[in-house]
């Protein structure tokens, strides 16, 4: 889920419409709107914001919150789309967090090294496939 996601299925329930209803009255696909809801797709741009909050009738300030949550939604980097939500969510986290100094990232970048050379010694460590033997 995102923060837009979130904020396009309350309103569209509060209008009681379905994401086929919502499709519709954007002029989009139903499956486009099932996509944006769970977080899969993050659309851009100030022409679907104006249509969502047209077709979901948004007082001034919810279309605010609109935009927010919309911006808040950004992927700030281009993943691959097979990502998780999860993965796509804590990478935005870490590369949202100010807080984080150099030696944080280090760290951060230890951890996954660490982590990633694990994975490779557990590979060559695995028992070799027998493939027959003497009968």
């Amino acid at each position: 889920m995102s923060a837009l996601g979130d904020f396009i299925r309350t309103q569209r329930k509060n209008l009681g419409l379905t994401q086929t209803a919502l499709a519709i009255r954007i002029g989009m696909d139903d499956t486009y709107v099932s996509a944006v809801e769970t977080g899969k797709r993050t659309p851009d741009g100030e022409q679907f914001l104006q249509m969502i909050s047209k077709a979901l009738e948004l007082t001034d300030a919810l279309a605010r919150e609109l935009t927010v949550a919309a911006r808040k939604s950004q992927r700030i980097f281009r993943l691959p789309a097979e990502i998780s939500t999860r993965k796509h969510e804590v990478l935005q986290a870490l590369a949202l967090d100010k807080s984080l100094s150099d030696e944080d990232m280090n760290a951060l970048a230890a951890i996954h090294a660490t982590w990633t050379r694990s994975r490779y010694v557990e590979r060559l460590e695995l028992p070799p496939i027998s493939q027959g033997g003497p009968m």
